[in-house]
């Protein structure tokens, strides 16, 4: 069953519907927090995120995809989060295995390096930088997808890519020159 049908079976009373939702986003709704705040919070956001689309379901109209939706109000709770919190944010220790040559211990620690400079790197963009950034390269959302989510026209969500891909640049330039 499509997100569309479970959404409006919630809407007429089935309260498992928001259980399948839940089921079927649940990974990728952590992710995103853990992305864009740190893993140690992102359970917390995650719960958060589900609570306020379960208040906030009843009013869906319908007029995006409900995980673009869904993203829109994690990508909100984060950045409430984040102002709230005001500290820097910790680095993600999420691993990306390398399966093609796992067993090769060099190159698992050049990798797990790489990738903890890489993470690093992200966590220092300002927070729109982030998201963008998070949203393309770490979810798959197309340009006019992180639009709808990020709230804020076309144009804008390329600008921040293009801003965000020339400070990773800068940042990671010092790592790729001496590698």
């Amino acid at each position: 069953m499509d997100d569309f049908r479970l959404v409006s079976r919630f809407q007429q009373g089935d309260e498992g519907a928001f259980d399948q939702l839940v089921e079927r986003h649940r990974r990728r709704v952590h992710s995103l927090a853990g992305r864009l705040t740190s893993p140690a919070e992102a359970e917390d956001l995650a719960q958060e995120i589900f609570i306020a689309a379960y208040r906030a379901l009843p009013g869906f109209r319908g007029d995006a995809a409900f995980s673009t939706w869904l993203y829109r109000i994690a990508v909100h709770l984060c950045s409430r989060h984040l102002r709230r919190r005001r500290l820097v944010v910790e680095e993600l220790d999420e691993l990306w295995p390398d399966d093609r040559r796992e067993h090769d211990p060099e190159h698992m620690a050049l990798n797990e390096e790489l990738q903890r400079r890489v993470r690093a790197a992200i966590l220092q963009l300002p927070f729109k930088l982030r998201v963008v950034v998070v949203l393309r390269d770490m979810h798959g959302l197309s340009y006019d997808e992180i639009a709808q989510v990020a709230g804020c026209p076309l144009g804008t969500v390329r600008s921040r890519l293009h801003y965000a891909t020339q400070r990773l640049e800068t940042l990671l330039r010092p790592y790729v020159e001496a590698g």
